[in-house]
């Protein structure tokens, strides 16, 4: 299984900005001093009105210091861990729905086949205490398993054994009707899961990509959480990852059809390790500090930022969230650069919690003062996410059929990466750059739809997921 789920004038002055040395050209006028500076004072936001819960979160820019009167690009990075050990037995009873894709497509490579075996398996590892349902789509949506806690399999194990496949992919129906299983038997303390499995796109009944954003969304409101997986090469990776991003799951690129039992695995482990439920990430910024993107994650900006939703952290996860953020540094001796809140329900304690961190930078009109500053880890993760931010544009450039600004990017993520490498003495980014070099290999051999370039894509994006997403200390 692989795991990897504007402009370029923009882009190159942004990643010169996160670790090179400042270039400065002409002459500027420093405002004027305030007759008695004053020290940072900590802003009302600061003070939690919520219990800390057990998210631990953290936020620092990949250069500390700052040049005074001078806007500065830079990166901040913000970890969000969930502990691996609690310190107690903590498993969490699963409401889990299957919904699976049986249109025609799935009977190449025996693909029906390992589905079912997974869906399967998946049967055999639920717990006492856990519900199962299963719903298929083709045409239409049929409920195969009605939910129910699974005492005895045999009956189970029979109506999987008796689907078969055929017609095409009504993905929204399949949702809407495997979510509605779990709705109707989740019960209080159960994790509401839905997990879609397709392997094509979306041909029959509600085929908006706006219309299923809205049912995921909706069903994440009201406590079910949905995750994909994507099978092979022609289901639409875009819309499955941000249908597991608007349903706070996760989102997993299948390539090889034997793989999906410990796909099915890997995500029931998941669900019964959930810490925190609706994480929501806002990021403050004060006066002075301009919010320019985030990487990896589909951000809202706000009237003083940015919010972003997480959904579900399971215990053991390290995630970060990477902004690039404009920074004029001030008069001050040192100023506030982001206040961090994360907003979740903590399973653990049972009730609402938030974190809270903040980002500072101290200002200096000294260059080589901002250049010893650089922070080697934080820098490395941001490196290494705009890196790979720019190779995927690159994907989406050859799709368009634009392969000479496909190439270019390409070459742009490798030049980023390999300098990262040498900068920071860091494998990762040299690694990360020979898997650019592959993938624009693809746009000299294959044509945007041929399946090698079409599996190659959609491992490139899934890789960004993840790389843009998880702390490289994990």
């Amino acid at each position: 299984m692989q795991r990897w789920h504007l402009t370029t004038g923009l882009a190159a002055l942004a990643v010169t900005a996160a670790f090179l040395a400042p270039r400065l050209a002409g002459h500027y006028d420093a405002p004027e001093p305030p007759p008695v500076p004053q020290p940072q004072v900590t802003p009302p936001l600061q003070v939690p009105t919520l219990p800390s819960g057990n998210l631990a979160v953290a936020a620092h820019l990949d250069r500390s210091a700052v040049l005074t009167g001078q806007a500065q690009d830079r990166f901040l990075v913000i970890s969000i861990e969930a502990p691996q050990n609690l310190g107690q037995s903590f498993h969490r009873a699963v409401d889990l729905g299957v919904v699976m894709d049986v249109s025609g497509s799935m009977q190449a490579r025996g693909k029906i086949d390992y589905a079912k075996k997974g869906a399967t398996l998946l049967v055999d590892s639920m717990a006492s205490d856990d519900s199962y349902s299963l719903v298929t789509f083709s045409d239409e949506a049929t409920v195969v398993v009605p939910s129910t806690t699974v005492t005895n399999p045999w009956p189970v194990h029979q109506a999987i054994d008796a689907i078969w496949e055929g017609g095409g992919t009504n993905l929204y129906a399949g949702l809407d009707k495997g979510a509605g299983e779990v709705r109707r038997s989740l019960k209080d303390g159960q994790i509401g899961r839905v997990i879609l499995l397709s392997d094509g796109k979306a041909n029959k009944g509600i085929v908006d990509p706006e219309a299923m954003g809205r049912l995921v969304s909706t069903l994440a409101a009201q406590g079910i959480t949905v995750s994909t997986i994507g099978l092979g090469a022609e289901y639409n990776e875009d819309l499955m990852q941000r249908l597991a991003d608007l349903g706070g799951g996760t989102y997993d690129y299948v390539d090889d059809p034997q793989e999906l039992t410990a796909a099915f695995s890997d995500e029931l482990q998941r669900s019964a390790s959930v810490v925190a439920r609706g994480t929501r990430v806002q990021i403050h910024l004060p006066p002075g500090v301009e919010p320019l993107e985030v990487l990896g994650w589909d951000a809202d900006k706000t009237a003083d930022g940015f919010s972003l939703w997480m959904g579900d952290v399971y215990a053991g996860d390290a995630r970060k969230v990477i902004a690039r953020v404009r920074v004029t540094g001030t008069n001050a001796p040192q100023m506030a650069v982001a206040h961090v809140q994360v907003e979740y329900q903590d399973l653990v304690e049972g009730q609402a919690a938030e974190a809270l961190a903040d980002a500072t930078a101290t200002t200096t009109t000294d260059l080589s003062a901002i250049e010893k500053s650089t922070d080697r880890d934080v820098a490395v993760e941001a490196v290494r996410a705009w890196g790979n931010d720019i190779l995927v544009q690159s994907t989406r450039a050859y799709t368009d059929g634009d392969k000479a600004r496909a190439r270019d990017l390409a070459k742009k993520s490798q030049e980023v990466l390999k300098r990262g490498a040498v900068d920071f003495d860091a494998e990762v980014l040299a690694t990360d750059a020979a898997k650019g070099a592959a993938q624009a290999q693809v746009y000299d051999e294959y044509e945007p739809t041929a399946a090698p370039a079409q599996s190659a894509i959609k491992a490139t994006k899934e890789s960004y997921n993840v790389q843009s997403r998880t702390l490289l200390s994990r």
